[in-house]
């Protein structure tokens, strides 16, 4: 089985990455962050043979992307947990684009809600 990465090629390359963390974990899945030199978020979902990617742009200069590489599991309960897991990190993308979240090099805060220009 050819080991996926840890982030797409695409979206590190050129960028030095800083406060990598494990957000949740259990046996077969686990939730990391990342943030980029330029701000942007990764965000990652790994299973045993399988990976989903989120990109974030907290300051909403870019649409959120996200892909998936390698196989979906076969285990119905696996596939369960890891919908949830993708749910919560879909919240964490939605937190950090709505400024209730935000990644720093302790992982992620407690954002500071953007005000409306007046």
């Amino acid at each position: 089985m050819t080991e996926l990465p840890q982030w797409p090629p695409d979206w590190v390359e050129e960028h030095a990455l800083a406060a990598e963390q494990t957000i949740a974990a259990t046996d077969d899945l686990a939730l990391a962050t990342a943030l980029r030199a330029d701000d942007r978020v990764l965000i990652s979902v790994s299973w045993p043979g399988g990976r989903r990617y989120l990109y974030v742009d907290p300051v909403g200069a870019e649409a959120p992307r996200a892909l998936r590489a390698g196989d979906e599991p076969q285990d119905a309960e696996l596939r369960r947990q890891l919908d949830a897991m993708w749910s919560q990190a879909l919240g964490l993308a939605k937190q950090l684009i709505d400024g209730d979240l935000q990644v720093g090099p302790d992982g992620p805060q407690p954002g500071k809600k953007r005000r409306w220009r007046r």
